[in-house]
């Protein structure tokens, strides 16, 4: 590719030298005695100087072609010589490189242009002589950008097409930002898995061993270690089920079998369930909009969980005394957020809200809530069962959908989170 590069290097960097020699050619056919638009003359120079025009305008063309080509590379790409000034960016690199748009960056220096420092080291790298032995190209990751957020990988080469761009340097830029995003996911997802497996594993070994050294002798004892074990064994089954749901819905191996659904029979048996946890928490059950829940277009079981895992999490975090309180209505397309107004056929959505009185949530937190194992308060969370999976699956059952979800909280007065689904027909 970078040969390519070169290439299109030399027909840009002389375009401007053919522009100008096609002109002369021009001037000079038409002060040639004889040059009418209708000469026949057998003139030699005369016909050399017009086939010269004509091939000129070839190149022209391909130069323009050539041109097309490079600016509307997904890569970026910067060309510098020796002193380390630029010879010729693209609109690509302009964009990673944050370089001032609108302006010709032609003759001066990157360094004025960027003061990101790992890019000034690797321009520094690609000047030194002593760098390109046996031609090869330097292959090397850069971070720029606020914070260093863009991660690019370069490939700088030295150009020598021409005696002229012997010190000129190419450098091709991909920006692997996501790449590197998505191993940072997967470092974190395989360490918080190992956590969450770790603490109930350990605890399960612990209480067995005790138990073989002598405690199944005491029955009270052997009692409480056994119901601790449970407890554990229950955890870990939670943890993997969400784990496989969560696994599915990403790769988008859960079947959605979504029909017309009554809204409020769901809702019914969402309270049904978690009535006795809701009575020993001392938390009320409210769900002022009765029957009249609009139907919604959905798969039952799945939209069932959403709704169970919402309840659930909003008892856990509601002290006694306070209420969660689930209410639904019909939202028009005009009324939707845009990421689902915009869909093609669907003039309505239903929107569901859990809404309780709880502890809420900090401004900060609001953005990572559905982020894997992401947790306000740890201790508490573990204490209480979560695994830290539930606001995750919720979000893609509603994504699977075509629907959206929100969370609005503020602190000490309660949380109320928003699924929106598609309407029946």
């Amino acid at each position: 590719m970078l040969g390519w590069v070169a290439a299109a290097l030399v027909a840009v960097a002389a375009g401007w030298r053919l522009s100008r020699w096609r002109s002369w050619a021009r001037v000079i056919a038409a002060e040639l005695p004889g040059a009418t638009p209708d000469s026949t003359a057998p003139d030699e120079i005369l016909r050399g100087v017009r086939g010269l025009c004509d091939r000129l305008d070839e190149r022209e063309s391909e130069l323009g072609r050539l041109a097309g080509v490079v600016e509307g590379m997904v890569e970026g790409m910067l060309v510098i010589d020796g002193e380390g000034n630029v010879v010729l960016a693209n609109r690509r690199a302009d964009e990673l490189l944050d370089l001032p748009s609108g302006e010709t960056h032609t003759g001066r220096s990157l360094a004025e242009l960027n003061r990101d420092p790992d890019l000034l080291d690797l321009v520094r790298t690609v000047r030194q002589e002593e760098e390109w032995e046996g031609g090869q190209p330097i292959v090397q990751e850069v971070s720029v950008g606020k914070g260093g957020e863009t991660v690019l990988r370069v490939t700088a080469s030295r150009l020598s097409a021409r005696e002229d761009m012997e010190r000129w340097f190419v450098l091709v830029f991909h920006d692997i930002s996501a790449i590197r995003q998505l191993e940072q996911m997967r470092r974190d997802f395989v360490a918080n898995v190992s956590h969450e497996l770790r603490t109930p594993l350990a605890a399960i070994g612990g209480y067995t061993e005790t138990l073989l050294d002598g405690a199944l002798d005491d029955p009270a004892t052997a009692r409480r270690f056994l119901e601790t074990i449970e407890r554990h064994s229950n955890r870990l089954g939670r943890l993997v089920d969400d784990l496989l749901t969560l696994s599915d819905l990403e790769l988008g191996r859960t079947e959605i079998r979504a029909s017309a659904q009554d809204g409020s029979r769901i809702v019914d048996a969402c309270f049904e369930t978690l009535q006795a946890k809701a009575e020993i928490a001392g938390v009320a059950l409210e769900n002022p909009v009765g029957t009249s829940v609009p139907r919604v277009q959905a798969d039952p079981d799945r939209l069932e969980q959403a709704l169970l895992n919402l309840i659930d999490n909003a008892i856990k975090y509601t002290p006694s005394g306070g209420s969660v309180r689930v209410t639904a209505r019909l939202v028009r397309r005009s009324e939707a957020p845009e990421e689902i107004a915009s869909s093609e056929g669907q003039p309505a959505f239903v929107e569901f809200v859990v809404a309780d009185t709880g502890v809420g949530v900090p401004a900060p937190d609001l953005a990572r809530l559905t982020e894997r194992f992401y947790r306000v308060d740890k201790a508490r969370s573990r204490e209480l069962g979560g695994t830290g999976l539930g606001l995750a699956i919720v979000k893609h059952i509603v994504q699977a959908h075509g629907g959206s979800m929100s969370i609005e909280s503020e602190l000490q007065k309660g949380t109320a989170v928003r699924l929106r689904f598609p309407a029946a027909p």
